[in-house]
């Protein structure tokens, strides 16, 4: 209720202190006409010049008591005659009719049949006298003259007039001032806006979006209405300017419709109203997307007129027959429509003449729609307090059972978690057994190894073989994904490697016949994985390295690395897949190194990854220490990156040096 009463304060206060500051700007700076007169309708079909003839003026116009007046829709030119007197200090004068809606007005001389203005939103905005919201003409007038004006307005619209001569300082201070308040307004409802789609993107209800699209084109109406649309943005577009109102109050009323709705739950309370909402906005969409194009534009903006009206009317209707129906949230709804109702009633009443015009009936339009604008705010803010009681409630409710079902669902829990645990063991000490110890007697080369899983069971596999006694082969894989999944997967790859592994000379054939045999036998599965494989012939003194898709592999000789990246793609993923082969020869000292990406795919607390170029320095570091002690140093530096937290994958690293041979 304070921000409401806030946000009331401010609607009220700002326009107070403009008409004030109004008021004191034009007192010397503007005049009306001494006299209006207007067109009886019998002579509204004569011809300019009869209607100009002044030889029985009188007979023909009816003198007005106001310098405001609304006249509503009229199929006929409105003809008025204007006796002024120029009391400003300028004889640079802006005459301003008060009205941004009217089609085309015509400004005559007394004697001239021919106008010597033209203005009106059928012309485009850019060729307008004066740079203003309203229609408004600039003319050279020599000061304390009398002068006899006759105005010939045409309009689609409601034609209504406020008439004033100005001199240009005070006319665009007038200006400055009007625009000032209806920033105002516009900045709250546009505040209203994103305030409400913020909570949109929080909570994901369809109420929130759906009242920043309803009072996001209330605020485009209001614009076009106001003027500022055709002086800023379609001011070369008169045909567009003339029916895009039209557009605008459809998609405001659609969106109204749909918001009212979705809020008051009217599908659920009043069946019937919803089927008549849904069809209004079914029947108000196809105006606009066909008929609104094509009829003439005095019927289109007539049709808009009673759209608008059976808008209001309707959904005031639906939240008091809702409220009614014993929907609590209706009453703030109603509360805002009503304002909004009472805007456009004030105004309407001022525009006929019925109301003084003064600060409330001037801006009743803009502070009914912001009024109403914060009134259904708060609504919605309500609405989340009610969902927040009924689902403290559901929780309450929901505990009273919950704790026993919690202690049944524990222990069976617990029964299975000790079962899960006690098999994992066994899994992970079969998994051990496939990794053979890399021990040679060969005084010409050495090797060593470290694996270590994620979980109890990991994804990653290797092996050493001698092929021949001067031919050895070692093999890295590593799975697809971690835990039992991945250790599937490699029990799978190991039987396939173990009947593959002295088969073929070189890694490249191996590596294919081994995709093939993936791709045949476990295709349904998905199974993929990548491996390289390095072959060390110690009698020619040569290095024969395979890869699919495996990380860089690396060789340090003398404090140099030599990088063998992979020669085809990961297993498990194209048919016939081709695989190349490196060739290199080798020396005593050199140390080769292969590992999954475990080994420097890991991260610190800050996402920082340790990295291949952290790894390959490492191992650079490490080559005069023995070969156990730089895999360590590896480790080593892996724990201080992380923090000791190192099992955020697989790591497997196996290394080699040659000897003398």
């Amino acid at each position: 209720m304070s921000r409401l009463l806030l946000l009331s304060f401010m609607v009220f206060a700002l326009p107070s202190c403009a008409k004030l500051q109004l008021q004191k700007v034009m007192v010397e700076g503007s005049f009306p006409p001494l006299k209006i007169s207007i067109l009886e309708p019998t002579f509204a079909d004569d011809s300019t010049a009869k209607i100009l003839d002044e030889t029985n003026i009188s007979q023909k116009f009816t003198e007005l008591k106001k310098n405001t007046l609304t006249l509503g829709f009229q199929s006929k030119p409105v003809w008025l005659r204007l006796e002024a007197k120029n009391q400003l200090d300028t004889e640079n004068v802006i005459f301003d009719l008060g009205n941004s809606s009217l089609d085309i007005v015509n400004l005559y001389e007394q004697g001239n049949t021919i106008p010597i203005k033209s203005g009106g939103d059928f012309y485009p905005h850019a060729d307008w006298d004066v740079f203003s919201k309203t229609v408004a003409f600039q003319l050279t007038w020599p000061k304390e003259k009398d002068r006899v004006l006759y105005l010939e307005i045409k309009s689609s619209s409601n034609i209504s007039y406020s008439l004033r001569f100005f001199d240009s300082e005070t006319y665009f201070q007038k200006e400055s001032i009007e625009n000032l308040v209806l920033g105002f307004f516009y900045g709250t409802i546009m505040i209203m806006v994103l305030y409400n789609l913020f909570i949109y993107f929080i909570l994901k209800d369809r109420a929130y979006i759906l009242y920043s699209l309803s009072i996001f084109f209330n605020l485009c109406l209001q614009i076009y209405l106001n003027g500022i649309l055709n002086q800023h943005i379609t001011l070369f577009l008169p045909e567009l300017h003339n029916r895009i109102g039209s557009i605008i109050l459809c998609l405001s009323a659609s969106s109204g419709w749909m918001f009212a709705i979705e809020t008051l739950q009217i599908r659920y309370f009043n069946p019937l109203t919803y089927k008549v909402l849904v069809a209004l906005i079914f029947l108000t969409l196809f105006y606009l997307v066909f008929p609104l194009y094509f009829l003439p534009l005095n019927v289109v903006v007539r049709f808009g007129n009673v759209i608008a009206q059976v808008f209001v009317l309707s959904v005031f209707a639906a939240a008091w027959q809702n409220l009614r129906s014993g929907n609590k949230q209706a009453k703030l709804f109603l509360v805002g429509w009503s304002t909004l109702l009472l805007g456009i009633l004030l105004y309407t009443l001022q525009q006929n003449g019925l109301f003084p015009a003064n600060i409330v009936t001037l801006y009743s339009n803009q502070i009914g729609s912001t009024l109403e604008a914060g009134i259904l705010s708060l609504a919605l803010a309500n609405k989340i307090n009610q969902l927040k009681e009924e689902k403290v409630k559901a929780q309450e409710d929901a505990l009273q059972t919950l704790e026993t079902k919690v202690r049944e669902r524990t222990q069976i829990l617990d029964e299975s978690l000790f079962n899960i645990r006690k098999d994992l063991s066994i899994a992970k000490k079969i998994q051990q057994t496939f990794f053979s110890e890399i021990r040679a007697s060969d005084p010409r080369i050495k090797f060593q190894s470290f694996y270590q899983s994620m979980s109890e069971v990991g994804g990653d596999f290797y092996d050493m073989t001698q092929v021949t006694p001067d031919h050895y082969r070692l093999f890295v894989a590593d799975a697809t994904g971690h835990g039992i999944q991945a250790a599937l997967i490699t029990m799978a790859i190991k039987a396939e490697y173990e009947s593959l592994k002295v088969m073929y000379d070189h890694p490249n054939d191996l590596i294919y016949h081994l995709n093939q045999i993936f791709l045949n036998k476990y295709s349904n599965v998905q199974t993929i994985f990548s491996c390289a494989v390095c072959d060390l012939d110690l009698k020619k003194g040569k290095l024969y390295y395979s890869s699919a898709g495996h990380p860089d592999q690396i060789m340090i000789r003398a404090g140099e690395k030599r990088l063998f990246s992979r020669t085809g793609r990961i297993l498990g993923m194209v048919d016939h897949t081709e695989y190349k082969m490196i060739e290199h020869y080798i020396e005593e000292g050199d140390r080769i190194f292969l590992f999954t990406d475990g080994a420097f795919e890991q991260f610190n607390s800050e996402k920082e990854i340790f990295g291949e170029d952290r790894l390959y320095e490492s191992l650079i570091e490490g080559e005069n220490i023995p070969l156990e002690d730089s895999i360590q140093l590896i480790l080593k530096r892996l724990n201080q990156f992380t923090s000791f937290n190192t099992h955020q994958d697989d790591i497997t690293i196996v290394g080699c040096e040659i000897g003398k041979f």
